[in-house]
């Protein structure tokens, strides 16, 4: 069987609906899979063994120089991809749809109820609605499931493999500010929407209260003014340099802890089965908790401001971490 499936952006809901791929493999183990992303964002993508094929489609920056030539680029950008016996849009608009419509065969995605935008649901010939009140790793996974007549059970995300992955050399980039002895902790300060950091004084507070090499990572130019920030008061913190795409899913899969709010490298973490505290407030958690995948939140629960999470919540988790992994590798 062929299989299209179609998420555009952005990146932390590509590494949501990545959760899939495992289970479609598992229950379909000679499907081929073809994934259609946004090139902004598809490197994330980037050597997974349960993709055969990535198209990489340049929508975002159709926005900014329209013309008619681009537009027909991309168009046949899908159609050189091929036809596929089923496409799967776990995106749920216009665009995603029209390109699952092109694709597919039978064309699957979510029901208008729960669609973001309903109009694309005239364009699937089946649709499905997983409860929104499960978690959006979970909902995700559960449409694809559908789509296919595949079995899945929320609780199976308990049990995943690490799905993300990099080249051999991507490492190099952050390998010299790791150190072999003691715990190497990742501090992802900013996000991508400002409400959804927490403050850096009280980052480079906790920073200080752990026994451990703080590695700050960062994307954007203020980002890396927050960084600084904390840097200049936690005489443990480093920060690592601009990494892409494949060098930060290195960098955080060599982490014994991660740490950072509602944001692309904290759901990576999850993703690979690092140790990770995700912290969320006026968003909503879209991650899966667990043992090793703490979800913080304000006491007065979510829609409330990130400030309201407490420091000594958020040390008392990362010790706890970092304690049971220093066990975990003596048993060992």
């Amino acid at each position: 069987m062929r299989i299209a499936i179609v998420r555009l952006t952005s990146l932390g809901d590509i590494i949501f609906c990545m959760a899939a791929l495992q289970f479609i493999k598992r229950h379909l183990p000679e499907s081929s899979i073809t994934w259609f992303a946004d090139a902004k964002f598809a490197d994330i993508l980037d050597h997974n063994p349960d993709l055969d094929a990535v198209v990489k489609v340049k929508l975002k920056g159709l926005k900014k120089n329209l013309s008619l030539e681009k537009v027909r680029g991309e168009y046949r950008r899908v159609v050189e991809a091929g036809k596929f016996d089923v496409a799967i849009d776990l995106h749920g608009m216009l665009k995603s749809a029209v390109i699952a419509r092109k694709a597919g065969e039978v064309r699957c995605g979510f029901h208008r109820t729960v669609a973001k935008e309903p109009l694309a649901t005239f364009l699937y010939d089946r649709t499905f609605a997983p409860p929104m009140s499960i978690t959006p790793v979970a909902r995700y996974t559960t449409l694809a499931a559908q789509s296919l007549g595949i079995p899945f059970a929320e609780e199976e995300l308990l049990k995943k493999s690490p799905y993300l992955f990099h080249g051999a050399g991507d490492a190099e980039a952050s390998a010299g500010f790791f150190q072999g002895e003691g715990k190497n902790v990742l501090l992802v300060p900013g996000t991508s929407l400002g409400l959804k950091n927490y403050p850096a004084d009280r980052f480079a507070s906790i920073c200080n209260r752990l026994q451990a090499n703080i590695l700050i990572c960062h994307g954007g130019d203020q980002e890396l003014e927050t960084a600084r920030y904390i840097e200049k008061r936690c005489p443990s913190a480093r920060i690592l340099p601009r990494l892409n795409l494949n060098q930060l899913k290195a960098a955080v899969s060599r982490a014994d802890l991660v740490i950072g709010g509602d944001t692309g490298p904290t759901h990576i973490a999850w993703a690979n089965n690092v140790p990770v505290i995700a912290l969320f407030g006026p968003t909503p958690v879209c991650t899966y908790p667990s043992e090793i995948s703490r979800i913080v939140v304000p006491p007065r629960g979510i829609g409330r401001p990130m400030q309201e999470i407490e420091e000594e919540t958020i040390v008392r988790h990362a010790e706890e971490l970092l304690q049971q992994q220093t066990r975990t590798q003596r048993e060992g």
